[in-house]
């Protein structure tokens, strides 16, 4: 999908255009981030499994196939929600669209991710009251989205175990040129297809579970640390000795005992 691109993007597009699996739409920009444009391509698709990939990211081999081996059961997935850093490293963040919690911070707009390695069926999209439209101001364009999905009835979501799709995230980048981020997807892109990628994803994907978990605990201990000063201090001290005092501890239960 084109959202108002400039000529050298067309002639970057023009040597696969032969190939008959390949559709370009040519649009002039839309509103936002070409949300409508999105819809009109799908209008003209019968594919019964639609994956995105953005045009800063990377699809990883296989990805599509396990896309379509998750989606045999669900109505929309995506791949194991991790991001790659400007240093080279892959950070983890804690999603999952087959539980509950999580399905129920994205309806309340509290969570996300980007749309790269994000899957849907066609049978699915046909059911959302609007599909892709245009998202109002300070709204994440995929967030939007996926409240659609997720009020559907009988929502059914899974999130896959592996990393099969590589993203790189804009807001991190906002110090490196066109031609460092050009730089940084071709290395990566020679990486993935070096035959012993899949090892060396493994451990990355290793020390990026490894990371989140550290990060976690050491938030835990923040946690502990800023309870234990706040019990400290003059404020908690009165309010607890108060609490303890028998006559308040007295009329406290009668309150309740009327109720």
């Amino acid at each position: 999908m084109g959202d108002g691109i400039e000529d050298d993007t067309r002639d970057a597009v023009r040597p696969f255009l032969g190939d008959p699996r390949i559709r370009f739409f040519d649009r002039p920009k839309g509103e936002r981030h070409g949300e409508r444009l999105r819809h009109e391509a799908l209008q003209d698709s019968a594919a019964p499994v639609v994956c995105y990939l953005s045009d800063d990211d990377l699809l990883l081999p296989g990805h599509v196939r396990v896309t379509i081996e998750l989606l045999e059961h669900a109505d929309v997935a995506t791949d194991l929600p991790a991001n790659v850093w400007p240093d080279g490293s892959i950070r983890y963040f804690a999603f999952d669209f087959s539980r509950p919690e999580f399905v129920q911070l994205v309806a309340e707009g509290r969570t996300g991710a980007g749309l790269t390695g994000f899957s849907h069926t066609r049978e699915a999209y046909d059911r959302l009251p609007f599909g892709w439209r245009t998202t109002p101001a300070g709204t994440p364009t995929d967030l939007y989205m996926w409240q659609q999905f997720v009020t559907l009835t009988g929502f059914r979501g899974v999130t896959s175990g592996r990393l099969t799709s590589l993203s790189f995230p804009s807001p991190l980048r906002t110090e490196m040129t066109d031609a460092e981020r050009v730089a940084e997807l071709e290395l990566w892109e020679s990486r993935i297809r070096d035959p012993g990628f899949a090892e060396e994803l493994e451990t990355l994907t290793f020390a990026a579970a490894r990371g989140a978990t550290e990060r976690l605990k050491l938030r835990s201990l923040q946690l502990e640390d800023d309870l234990h000063r706040m019990r400290n201090t003059r404020w908690w001290r009165a309010r607890r000795a108060v609490a303890e005092l028998k006559p308040l501890r007295a009329l406290s239960a009668r309150r309740r005992e009327g109720r």
